[in-house]
């Protein structure tokens, strides 16, 4: 009698709902909410019926996967397909087809990576044709790689690229990726952003598709494999030059652009073919786009010339849009990077800490496993300089125990995650003043390549050069300590050249460390007090206290008993300031705080 009564009400609602037109109001819903609840005691036999109802969960479905809100969504398409019955591939297979797409979108929105596996593999039962599954094969990629089978995701989009026309070879060697960014670089000398601008549009499905899933899988072949990168991205440029462009076009320029910078070494150029990038989500309108693109341009190129408390914080608003829209995957590597940028600018301690946690609480309710252990080992490094005893690596949905787990774990597999742990280990070995330490994990991480992809290549860069001039003194003034520190000083000194608000106060330092090193104390002292003032003005709370301490230091070495206590009272002031009560808690602090 429940389900007749559902039924009949569910009936007078319906009637008037037209798939092709359907309404935004909540009385659809409540219509066909209706009739799902009479489908539990009163099965429909009539077939256009069902296909109707079927189609109507099916909008119902999407209509709420755009407004982010998935867990609805996913009940709706699951009525769907049991309105169409065992027989629905046969009876409506188009309609079955989209059901089950967007069940499989559904699904991984929510973190259940198992149902995304079932309607994936449903979906490849029934159908022959490549193109056909093409969207399953897209979402599956990227559930596998954000739910920490990143390997798995990697090989299931080689796959599906051979299969669109796009091969690959096995192995990328350091003059194909020269040749290949050369020639790209070469060909786009002969555009302007107008051209691109008015390019054509890509109609070719096979190359729309190609490029999306090679957009899809970069982040995974960032942290496992760079080589393919500037491979990628250079391909998605030729594929729109010579066949048209199409919304996703922009993640091949960026990555084409991020290669210039990184492995070409030509910031300017690298620059400006990033923000051309832009332009291009603009020409589509593609709006859903941007917290991507806002997270990729600041979480790897922008730094080089806008100032990093910029670029954090649109990390951070670039996370809470992709919630907004619910792009999963993007939400965490965007919280991921904010939460690096935060801590190297020196944003307060307490703040990132909170940050850090709700990120880690999302990646664990989101089962985003890929991005967890670097952020369990940044929040260590948080809690190490706060002075909060927990364990981050306290929690069930951890399998590795501590960072050492993580290491030797990973070490074989995906050198930047582990990389991203060493680089958390001398972060805090540096502000503790190991610097033995510092060089020691720095060799560690240098075994892994020497690029300078990430924000943090470029810091391990300072962070050598100050262990290096510190064992320069301190260890029998070997002069290897001396090239090593000042092949650091000359990095910083041309990054400054294009940022000197990131970079100014770092070669600053490292200069006054020179200085110091070969007894030039006049010249070390005036830089000494250039860093402290960059680092002020340019808002580096941390390394103002840095800086601060180390001048102490020195004047310490000069007998300036005054100046010295002066200064070390000043950095413990900065290190207050910043949060850092538990580096305040070090031996060498003792009686001063």
């Amino acid at each position: 009698e429940v389900g007749e009564l559902h039924y009949n009400i569910g009936l007078q609602l319906v009637k008037d709902i037209s798939p092709s037109n359907f309404p935004t109001g909540k009385e659809s819903f409540v219509a066909i909410d209706q009739i799902n609840k009479a489908s539990s005691s009163v099965y429909f036999t009539d077939l256009s019926f069902r296909n109707h109802l079927a189609t109507l969960n099916l909008k119902a479905g999407e209509r709420l996967i755009e407004t982010a809100e998935s867990s609805s969504a996913l009940v709706y398409l699951q009525h769907g397909i049991r309105h169409l019955g065992r027989d629905g591939w046969e009876e409506n297979y188009e309609l079955c087809l989209k059901l089950y797409e967007s069940a499989c979108q559904a699904c991984y929105l929510n973190g259940f990576v198992n149902r995304v596996v079932f309607y994936a593999e449903e979906i490849d039962k029934h159908t022959t044709d490549f193109m056909r599954r093409v969207k399953a094969v897209w979402i599956l990629i990227q559930t596998l790689g954000s739910s920490g089978k990143p390997e798995m995701a990697i090989e299931k989009a080689f796959s599906a690229l051979r299969e669109l026309g796009e091969e690959f070879p096995e192995g990328v060697t350091e003059a194909d990726i020269f040749s290949t960014l050369s020639s790209t670089k070469a060909l786009l000398s002969t555009y302007t952003k107008e051209m691109i601008l008015n390019a054509p549009k890509l109609r070719d499905e096979r190359k729309q598709w190609a490029i999306k899933i090679m957009d899809n899988i970069s982040p995974f072949l960032f942290q496992i494999n760079p080589v393919y990168l500037p491979i990628f991205g250079c391909r998605t440029v030729h594929i729109s030059l010579s066949h048209g462009f199409c919304r996703d076009s922009w993640f091949g320029f960026l990555s084409y652009a991020h290669s210039v910078v990184s492995i070409l070494a030509d910031i300017d150029e690298g620059y400006r073919w990033a923000k051309i990038a832009g332009f291009i989500i603009d020409r589509f309108n593609a709006k859903s786009l941007l917290p991507r693109f806002k997270c990729v341009i600041n979480g790897g190129v922008n730094f080089w010339k806008e100032p990093l408390q910029s670029t954090a914080s649109a990390l951070t608003e670039s996370s809470k849009e992709a919630i907004a829209i619910g792009d999963v995957e993007y939400v965490m590597y965007g919280s991921s990077l904010s939460c690096v940028q935060n801590l190297l600018c020196g944003n307060k301690l307490s703040t990132l800490e909170k940050d850090i946690a709700v990120t880690v609480s999302g990646m664990v309710r989101m089962n985003q496993a890929y991005f967890l252990f670097s952020q369990l080992s940044l929040q260590k490094a948080v809690y190490t300089l706060t002075g909060i005893k927990n364990d981050p690596f306290d929690i069930k949905f951890a399998s590795m125990k501590n960072e050492t787990d993580v290491i030797s774990a990973f070490s074989a597999t995906r050198p930047f995650l582990v990389q991203g742990v060493y680089f958390n280990i001398i972060f805090t070995a540096v502000l503790f003043r190991r610097f033995d330490e510092v060089s020691e994990v720095a060799e560690k991480y240098l075994s892994f390549g020497q690029q300078k992809s990430r924000l943090q290549d470029l810091f391990l860069v300072f962070f050598q050069g100050l262990a290096a001039f510190h064992m320069f003194r301190h260890q029998g003034r070997d002069t290897k300590w001396l090239r090593i520190g000042e092949s650091s000083m000359r990095q910083l000194q041309l990054w400054a050249g294009h940022s000197s608000w990131n970079f100014d106060n770092k070669f600053f330092l490292l200069e006054a460390e020179s200085h110091f090193s070969k007894g030039e104390y006049d010249r070390a002292e005036m830089k000494y007090l250039s860093a402290i003032k960059s680092s002020r003005t340019h808002r580096f709370l941390h390394e103002e206290g840095l800086s601060l301490e180390l001048l102490s230091s020195f004047y310490e070495a000069c007998e300036r008993e005054d100046d010295q206590r002066n200064h070390l009272s000043r950095a413990i002031q900065c290190y207050k300031e910043w949060g850092a009560l538990g580096l305040l808690n070090d031996s060498r602090f003792a009686g001063l705080v």
